[in-house]
């Protein structure tokens, strides 16, 4: 019996059997075809025996370029048909941004004076080679001017890629205090109290699908008015109560990428590991670890669940106050807390996420509008509860109370999904002391 159920498999296997000798490229008018070839689970030579997986994960990884709107893999010979839907690659665009550190922050107040503005010109596949430059100019809260390129792949073998970005920028507002778990600013006759200067190289290697491997060094500067660290200010903003303070880093980072999609990922897994050095003024040192991981699964056609953890330990002979961020800024926050920041070196975060697909469909979108013309959304109801602690020195908790204590936050919330990538966030969260409130993102929580 079993010598015949194998047998039976064989049979299977071979009838799904395809030696693929060539691939048909089509709709790439500017994208470089070593560029699409590199993402394909599969190249001229090789005989695959389950098609369908090849066709999805194929087109899942041509997605995660962020170049397409629309990818199709046809393995239905011996002839690979790979069809792209490319987007428009160069930008220039208005931006209006806010200076708090989220959105809902600033919607506190609506102060216009607390807004960024600016001009952004942004090149995607610079080149048809996947490469990326951005020209950043930014003026009102912000002054800043910044320069990044990314060059994916600069060897034959399509393994190493080289990232570089600078930035210039200054403020007439600085926060230089956190108090009852809130950040604080001061003013000084409005005139510019901080500029910071920063310049940086990396190189990247991915010599597999999903694996990456990015070591990078660079150089920061900030530089305060004395008044920012006066004893009636802050004293200890910076490291030695000096107004200039010089960080030379370096740093190594681990990436393994699994995620169906990285803009709003429903299957698959994401681990980052990053170590970084820094010396300070020639005579400060410091050193972090920062670990996380997230895990997707697809319960069903309709159901899914996330879930992730973050860990960072930090340290220093003497912390400064600008270098002692931990919960509440970038994407690492408990939802139910955005209003709110706790301060620390070390901390660990976990976040889940229980999520319905409710609509699922490609629309019609800007009729005559060339590779715009229909646009795929989806909407998801979601669930969710975060939870962390932060741990820090009694001495720099001050009237801060929400450090060394475990936080917790939940909700529910509306997540609208067009092209794979853009998100948009409607939550309804509560945090451990039960306040709550709306809250409006434009990335994913995991």
């Amino acid at each position: 019996m079993l010598l015949g159920f194998v047998n039976i498999v064989d049979s299977q296997n071979l009838a799904q059997k395809i030696e693929i000798k060539s691939i048909e490229i089509n709709g790439n008018k500017h994208t470089n075809s070593q560029i699409i070839l590199r993402e394909l689970s599969f190249k001229v030579g090789d005989t695959i025996y389950n098609k369908e997986f090849h066709q999805d994960q194929s087109r899942k990884q041509l997605l995660n370029l962020y170049l397409f709107n629309e990818v199709k893999v046809d393995l239905d010979s011996q002839v690979a048909k790979v069809n792209v839907i490319e987007r428009w690659y160069i930008w220039p665009s208005p931006k209006l941004d806010y200076a708090d550190r989220n959105l809902n922050q600033w919607l506190l107040t609506k102060d216009p004076k607390r807004l960024i503005y600016g001009i952004d010109l942004e090149i995607y596949n610079f080149r048809g080679r996947n490469e990326t430059v951005k020209l950043n100019f930014r003026g009102g809260y912000t002054k800043l001017m910044s320069l990044s390129y990314v060059i994916p792949y600069f060897n034959k073998k399509l393994s190493w890629g080289l990232t570089f970005n600078a930035m210039t920028s200054s403020n007439k507002e600085v926060w230089y205090k956190t108090d009852s778990n809130k950040v604080q600013f001061f003013k000084d006759n409005d005139r510019d109290l901080i500029r910071r200067k920063s310049v940086e190289i990396g190189f990247v290697h991915r010599k597999k699908i999903f694996n990456y491997h990015r070591i990078y060094t660079g150089f920061r500067q900030i530089n305060v008015k004395d008044t920012v660290v006066s004893v009636d200010v802050n004293d200890r903003y910076l490291f030695g109560k000096v107004t200039t303070q010089n960080e030379w880093y370096s740093g190594y980072l681990y990436t393994s990428d699994k995620r169906d999609f990285k803009g709003y990922p429903l299957q698959g897994s994401l681990l980052k590991m990053t170590t970084e050095i820094g010396l300070f003024n020639t005579a400060e040192f410091s050193g972090q670890f920062k670990f996380s991981y997230a895990k997707y699964f697809k319960l069903n056609k309709r159901f899914f669940n996330a879930n992730s953890i973050t860990l960072r330990l930090m340290e220093f002979y003497s912390v400064p106050y600008n270098k002692i961020t931990a919960l509440g800024y970038d994407r690492d926050y408990i939802r139910g807390y955005e209003l709110y920041v706790i301060d620390g070196l070390n901390f660990g975060l976990g976040k889940s996420e229980f999520k319905y697909c409710f609509f699922n469909k490609t629309l019609p979108f800007l009729k005559g509008v060339n590779n715009y013309n229909q646009i795929p959304l989806t909407l998801y109801l979601t669930s969710f509860v975060d939870y962390g602690v932060v741990v820090t020195s009694k001495s720099r908790m001050s009237s801060n109370t929400y450090p060394n204590k475990f936080q917790y936050g939940f909700g529910s919330g509306l997540n609208v999904v067009a092209y794979y990538d853009y998100v948009m966030r409607i939550e309804y969260s509560f945090n451990k002391f039960l306040n709550n409130r709306f809250y409006l993102s434009f990335v994913t929580a995991i």
